[in-house]
């Protein structure tokens, strides 16, 4: 195994009165983290994220032990990381916050289970048995975790930690990310939207901060959320949009049972139901709608990152159904059948300016003749990628060949 070097990264903002707490117990651990792990070089970089106070001298004042790196002004916790990142010589990268909630020691244990299973990024769980979190950041993380997990394609318990060890060749595939305190949970769901990207996590203590904490629970939680589901539309937007779809779905079959099996027994659709059937083709309409953007949001983001992505039996089994071919035969079909159904309505309509047909034959084929046309619309979008995609490809090829000849 090559001579590996680890770099411990320390964000810091108006930190002074923890600040040389953690960089004592940095380097303390630094002997330790050598003798128990492959690590053979460690080198702790703080960056000063334009502070206010007297963290910029106190960092001094450990000389050559610590490198430095200044923000004249504050440019955000994630700025600061990616900073660090930037300077850092080592083969692995680590951070942990500068408020002491964080112990180095977990570093050891960080490193080994990065390096021994062989992981792009190992995440320091704060959330175990005895942590001190406050319990409304410990909801909200938990809650965060839960739609990442939901979206993602691993497990993970938490979603924001700040101690983290990652492979320093492994940041370009997790790049881009945010320069504010949500630099962690869109790490957490980016790499997790990845399968190329492999993640671990180490249960870790968590003690109370010393000083105040920059965290706002309700801004920076909404901005956390928002992250995650940007992160979640551009590179798992079928998994966002059939998720809601199946939802969609499932309320429609539910509110639907009652009225089918009146009309098994009855042969009959009551008037008082007309706004309960309504809404039952009003959420299918919506959960084929969601279907739709996700297909045609992943195929676009498939064109424009010129990757092609593994998919689950659920992708295959809504791309089986969602066929180009499929929709762009079926659609017109099932829009034809909803004018079929109701040549009647149509016939007295035009031809007496009235409809004496049951209210039901409306509400069917008006959503027969939509979800047709919505499905024709859909092939069409499918059939005009295809052909964008495969042009690329060509092309791709093409200039391939003439380099390899030299032209």
């Amino acid at each position: 195994m090559d001579r590996l070097r680890l770099s411990i990264i320390i964000p810091a903002y108006n930190e002074e009165d923890a600040i040389a707490a953690i960089i004592e117990c940095c380097l303390k651990e630094r002997e330790h983290i050598v003798k128990e792990t492959p690590i053979k070089e460690v080198e702790i970089i703080v960056v000063n994220d334009g502070s206010r106070d007297r963290t910029a001298e106190i960092v001094k004042g450990f000389g050559e032990k610590v490198k430095l790196i200044n923000f004249e002004k504050n440019r955000g916790y994630g700025a600061a990381l990616k900073a660090g990142f930037e300077e850092a010589s080592g083969d692995l990268v680590s951070f942990l916050d500068a408020d002491g909630t964080c112990d180095p020691k977990f570093f050891i244990d960080l490193c080994n289970k990065l390096l021994n299973e062989n992981a792009d990024i190992a995440i320091g769980s704060r959330l175990g048995p005895g942590n001190m979190m406050p319990l409304l950041r410990r909801m909200g993380n938990k809650a965060y975790v839960l739609l990442i997990n939901l979206l993602g394609r691993i497990k993970i318990t938490d979603s924001a930690s700040g101690m983290r060890v990652i492979r320093k060749n492994s940041l370009l595939r997790i790049y881009p990310l945010p320069d504010g305190l949500h630099f962690t949970p869109a790490m957490s769901s980016r790499a997790a939207m990845d399968e190329s990207i492999k993640i671990v996590e180490v249960p870790i203590s968590y003690h109370e901060r010393k000083g105040e904490s920059k965290l706002s629970v309700v801004h920076d939680g909404i901005r956390f959320l928002k992250t995650i589901i940007d992160i979640a539309l551009i590179y798992e937007p079928l998994r966002f949009f059939s998720s809601l779809g199946v939802l969609l779905l499932l309320l429609a079959i539910g509110y639907g049972i009652y009225p089918l099996l009146y009309y098994l027994r009855f042969r009959i659709i009551p008037e008082y139901m007309i706004y309960r059937l309504i809404t039952i083709t009003t959420l299918l309409f919506a959960s084929f709608t969601m279907f739709a953007v996700g297909i045609i949001s992943e195929q676009i983001s498939d064109f424009i990152m010129s990757k092609r992505r593994v998919r689950g039996i659920l992708k295959e089994l809504i791309y089986f159904l969602f066929s180009q071919k499929k929709l762009i035969i079926s659609g017109p079909m099932v829009a034809l059948s909803g004018i079929v159904l109701n040549y009647k309505t149509i016939w007295q309509y035009f031809s007496m300016g009235k409809i004496y047909v049951h209210w039901v034959y409306i509400v069917m084929g008006a959503f027969l003749f939509l979800i047709g046309l919505q499905a024709l619309a859909l092939g069409v979008l499918e059939r005009i990628l295809r052909t964008l995609r495969e042009t690329k490809i060509s092309q791709g090829e093409y200039l391939k060949r003439l380099q390899q000849r030299g032209e």
